[in-house]
């Protein structure tokens, strides 16, 4: 992982934790898990693939891994992204339903968005100004990885465009 940005500051909610955030490329969805290594006990995820043509059970084994892991906010993005957000809640309620969350409290989740109309640059946005873990996870919550699979030009507009995501104000 390669740290992108320091203390970033939600410009929606600027009283919430900062975010380092990170940047991960792959060339494959299964390199995912090897690639990701949070310093803080939970992370959020911004993953940008194509899963069509993807075993479904072969993603579910990955999310069922970055739970583990300590993944407590998924943004999914790509072609085919609804599905791929679907197998990581399925994945999320399997663990919920064999008793293996991390937080003992019932009211919290691991959250989950799927942004499939929008741009890469947009889903950026919502990522580091909109995107947060919930009460029990967000004080120990502070990587927030950006992960490419199999595509070096959404990397390079990860890398061109976050500056201006974290920096400057909607609309600009």
């Amino acid at each position: 992982m390669e740290k992108l940005w320091d203390r970033a500051v939600s410009q929606a909610l600027p009283d919430r934790p900062t975010k380092t955030v990170f940047l991960t490329a792959c060339d494959s969805i299964s390199e995912l898990p090897h690639k990701i290594g949070p310093t803080s006990k939970y992370f959020g995820l911004l993953l940008a693939a194509d899963t069509r043509g993807v075993d479904p059970s072969f993603i579910d084994d990955i999310a069922a891994q970055l739970l583990e892991a300590g993944l407590v906010y998924l943004c999914a993005w790509g072609p085919d992204c609804e599905h791929l957000h679907d197998i990581f809640d399925e994945a999320n309620l399997a663990r919920e339903l064999d008793g293996n969350t991390s937080s003992n409290r019932s009211d919290d989740v691991v959250m989950t968005t799927w942004h499939k109309d929008e741009s890469l640059k947009d889903a950026l946005h919502f990522f580091v100004h909109s995107a947060f873990a919930t009460e029990a996870y967000a004080s120990e919550c502070r990587d927030w990885v950006i992960a490419t699979i199999g595509n070096p030009e959404w990397e390079s507009e990860v890398r061109s465009s976050i500056r201006s995501v974290i920096c400057d104000p909607p609309g600009n």
